[in-house]
């Protein structure tokens, strides 16, 4: 009993060290389903565990968790793959361009705001502030640009939380 003792300690040790490599590195998606599929196929042939078992047996039961546990760690570990790289690519490259794009446009819409311009690119005085200055509809449609600048900036950010 001592040596079955030891023995099953030993395998737990090595299941435990491999589940920890797996944390520290994963694998691709076909490399996991690889390893399920021996790992099933080593149990069956070794241990007679089977999904075909009848569920009358205690043992069945057991198979069947073993299954869904094994599932559900290969799930878990959601691995950095190929496959994820252009959708990772295109989200960094939309979120970049967004606040890209937004900072360009608060930029404009405060340049537009400070520099001078002649009173026919001003086109009118909504308000007066006194009788050589005021609100005019460009520092309106600048301020709208720096509103939609802050929006794309804010969007990249709360887009790419989303995403991830």
């Amino acid at each position: 009993m001592a040596t079955d003792n030891s023995q099953v300690l030993k395998i737990e040790r090595v299941f435990a060290e491999l589940l920890e490599e797996l944390e520290k590195q994963p694998v691709s998606k076909q490399k996991a389903m690889e390893m399920q599929h021996l790992f099933l196929h080593t149990m069956e042939k070794t241990y007679r565990v089977s999904k075909a078992t009848t569920m009358h047996d205690d043992d069945a039961k057991g198979n069947e968790e073993i299954a869904l546990d094994m599932a559900k760690l290969l799930r878990q570990n959601k691995s950095f793959s190929v496959k994820n790289l252009p959708d990772k690519a295109i989200n960094w490259a939309a979120g970049l361009a967004y606040s890209g794009v937004g900072l360009l446009f608060i930029t404009v819409g405060f340049l537009a705001i400070v520099t001078p311009t002649s009173a026919e690119f001003e086109i009118a005085t909504i308000f007066y502030f006194n009788d050589h200055d005021g609100f005019t509809v460009l520092d309106a449609f600048s301020l709208v640009i720096i509103f939609i600048g802050i929006f794309f900036f804010i969007k990249a950010f709360v887009a790419q939380d989303k995403r991830e």
